[in-house]
């Protein structure tokens, strides 16, 4: 009697084991999420603000140090304009000083000095104000110079000090969440390995059991059916989480050896940490999904209203995904249709995670050859509130009706061997529908096995009851045609010009936008910018061009809308005439810069772009860039026109060769921005504040990878004349050199 008695004890005890080491290893996990959870808010809720408070003064610092001295210079702005000019902006900044006061987590003596040096500022530039009625614009000049811009200089170093302090605690922050990360997988791996090892020894011990209570055969098939099916699942799972956590990690210890054995190799160094760095991305990628999950099941994902610019989240959407498709060997198209508001209140960091999620599924199960395709429309605002509808259809696999009614469960895949063939945890779907639900919203799906599948998004956001546009009287009294097939593009391009104040016109065919500019032209009312998209049938946007200008001759700028890449046509698209390039889709940003740079050409520019031989014979140019492979592009690039170039290797370099030189020796600098020492702006201000006789005469041209407005701004704040995006074109890059020289 006693040693039947004997079993159950012992699978009591077994299972006793499980649930403590379950218990400890869940504790364990918790706790670590929670750090992580806690160190991630807190640098958001703190340093984050903070430091983009800070960055956001300052950015508005240098607008009303460039501006200052235009306003109170030119006598065609009344008083009142310049103190309302000022008293905005004055606004602004004190707002920024009480969010930075109220969140800033170092020592209170640095906003008192910001605040100090703020009120100082508001102070001198009052009396400027006042001293600029009944002085010259030199006189006027000369005391900005002495009491006005040192104040600046004053408040731009608190700034800079509360910014280091900001984004020091935001890295010690974040180092501490990549130690947690680690840790979390350490203790994943551990629940894995101990989680398998005890669900053997139980399963063996089932298995005697069942032997033992051959009377009960018939009931106990079905719960050994059960309990087989909820260990494959188990085992399933953890082998899949097994598999996804160790090939990165293998990654990443492989690479780390390799490029420690071969330090000297600095091209197989850089290609280790490459294959590190995207190993690491896929592996916080995991861990990240695992949280996400974490935190859905306990009910701790929140909503995080904000006013964004859908343009912004899109440009970064956009090329990413575009990148992804082609290196595959598929196509990526995007179309806008209906949007009404650029600008809306929403959680912009969900509403990303959601369309990333569906457009990398998107990309991962549609084979080389396939379409993706992401359409975005908005609906009418009404009171206040609009639905933005996302659609992302691919031709890939696509899935069962089966498999479609389980897709948002919780580690779900159609198979073995979609799981074997794409990987993926099969959290992805789960977190895309908690995460559409968390911000109100539904999701579709629709799906055939083998025709590919269609997911459509539907989130409700708030507009604000005023949305910012572009700056007025750049692009006025401007005259555009639109040419594209699609009557949808064409429809989208006309609300972003409409939206600028140009009343544009479209047409769908080539041979109709012909006859449309050549009428126009025999009315004396010539279209200034035709935007003609590149593929349409029958005629396609090259060979309009190439009509347009044996007609017409290179008056009428012609801007071709492409795909993301248009590297393939741009060849024989400039021998036919076209000045610039635009990519689909269309955003209001992208389109006021394209055509901003494009009509603010001089003319003698513009004809000697085209085609004629660019000569800088006699000229000698400052090359200043850190980069060896993109200095020796710089280099290659100008030494055909025949200037003479010289090299520096960082902004210190660059101010010392400067000084150094005599006067007029140098003709022209190209200034890169990120480099070690001192950066691009720091050296150009050193140089404008220099003693040199030609410091405030030679161009500096700013030559970088820093390509959006801001960095624009930026540049010219500090004192360059001009700004050229990374990678350079070179007729974009000659234009600009004609331009300053």
């Amino acid at each position: 009697m006693s040693r039947e008695k004997k079993p159950p004890l012992k699978l009591s005890k077994l299972s006793l084991i499980i649930c403590i080491v379950a218990f400890i290893f869940s504790g364990i996990s918790i706790w670590i999420s929670y750090g992580m959870n806690e160190n991630a808010q807190r640098m958001y809720e703190h340093p984050y603000t903070v430091s983009n408070s800070a960055r956001a003064m300052r950015s508005r610092l240098w607008d009303m140090k460039s501006f200052s001295g235009i306003l109170l210079t030119h006598e065609f702005h009344t008083k009142e304009d310049k103190e309302s000019f000022f008293q905005a902006r004055y606004d602004m900044q004190n707002g920024e000083i009480e969010t930075i006061r109220s969140l800033y987590l170092g020592p209170p003596r640095d906003v008192d000095a910001l605040r100090e040096a703020m009120d100082a500022l508001i102070e001198v530039q009052t009396k400027a104000c006042g001293y600029a009625e009944g002085h010259s614009s030199d006189e006027i000049q000369e005391y900005m110079d002495t009491n006005v811009y040192p104040c600046y200089d004053r408040v731009s170093d608190c700034l800079t000090v509360i910014i280091n302090f900001a984004d020091t605690k935001i890295y010690s922050l974040k180092e501490q969440v990549q130690k947690s990360g680690i840790a979390a997988t350490i203790v994943s791996l551990m629940i894995a390995f101990s989680t398998i090892g005890l669900t053997i020894l139980s399963n063996r011990q089932e298995r005697r059991n069942i032997e033992a209570l051959t009377a009960r055969e018939h009931e106990l098939k079905d719960a050994l059916y059960l309990a087989q099916q909820s260990s494959d699942a188990k085992k399933d799972f953890l082998s899949r989480m097994s598999h996804e956590i160790r090939t990165p990690m293998n990654i990443i210890v492989g690479m780390t050896t390799i490029a420690g054995a071969n330090l000297e190799d600095k091209n197989r160094v850089k290609d280790c940490l490459s294959k590190i760095a995207f190993s690491s991305k896929h592996l916080l990628s995991l861990i990240n999904d695992i949280l996400d999950m974490s935190k859905i099941e306990e009910g701790k994902l929140t909503v995080n209203n904000e006013l964004f610019r859908l343009p912004q989240m899109f440009e970064a959407i956009v090329p990413a995904i575009y990148s992804q498709a082609e290196a595959k060997g598929s196509v990526f198209e995007c179309k806008f249709d209906g949007m009404v508001s650029d600008t809306v209140i929403g959680d912009s960091l969900r509403i990303n995670q959601i369309l990333l999620n569906l457009l990398s599924n998107a990309v991962k199960f549609t084979p080389a050859g396939g379409i993706i395709r992401l359409s975005v429309s908005q609906a009418p605002v009404k009171n206040g509130r609009t639905r933005l509808t996302f659609k992302v259809e691919d031709s890939g696999i696509g899935m069962s009706e089966k498999f479609q009614q389980h897709l948002f469960t919780p580690f779900e895949q159609e198979d073995g061997t979609v799981s074997r063939k794409y990987g993926g945890t099969g959290l992805g779907m789960a977190i895309t529908k908690n995460l559409v639900s968390l911000l109100g919203g539904v999701i579709y799906v629709k799906s055939k096995q083998g025709e590919g599948t269609s997911f459509t998004v539907e989130l409700p956001v708030r507009v604000p009851e005023e949305d910012e546009g572009q700056e007025s009287g750049v692009l006025d009294d401007l005259k555009v045609l639109v040419v594209d097939d699609d009557e949808s593009s064409c429809t989208h391009a006309g609300m972003l010009l409409k939206k600028m104040g140009i009343d544009a016109e479209w047409v769908q065919q080539g041979s109709e936008a012909i006859q449309m500019v050549l009428k126009a032209h025999e009315e004396y009312r010539d279209y200034n910018v035709c935007l003609i998209d590149w593929k349409m049938p029958g005629m396609n946007g090259i060979e309009v061009t190439r009509r347009i200008r044996k007609e017409l001759g290179p008056d009428t700028l012609v801007i071709i809308i492409s795909s993301y890449d248009w590297s393939e046509i741009e060849h024989e698209a400039k021998e036919a005439g076209v000045n610039a390039f635009i990519a689909k889709p269309l955003f209001e940003s992208s389109l006021y810069q394209v055509l901003a740079s494009a009509t603010r050409k001089d003319h003698a520019v513009t004809e000697a772009s085209k085609g004629s031989t660019v000569s800088f014979e006699g000229k000698r140019f400052l090359l200043v860039e850190d980069n060896e492979l993109n200095q020796e592009i710089a280099v290659e690039i100008l030494k055909g026109t025949g200037a003479e170039i010289q090299c520096a290797r960082d902004g210190r370099e660059a101010v010392d060769e400067f000084n150094t030189s005599s006067a007029g020796y140098y003709d022209l600098i190209l200034m890169d921005i990120q480099m070690p020492v001192m950066d691009g702006y720091e050296a150009t201000r050193a140089i404008r504040l220099s003693n040199h006789e030609d410091a405030g005469r030679v161009p500096i041209l700013a030559m970088t990878a820093n390509a959006f407005r801001e960095d624009e701004a930026a540049a010219l704040a500090a004192g360059m004349n001009g700004h050229i995006a990374k990678p350079i074109e070179v007729d974009m890059l000659y234009r600009k050199i004609l331009e300053l020289l």
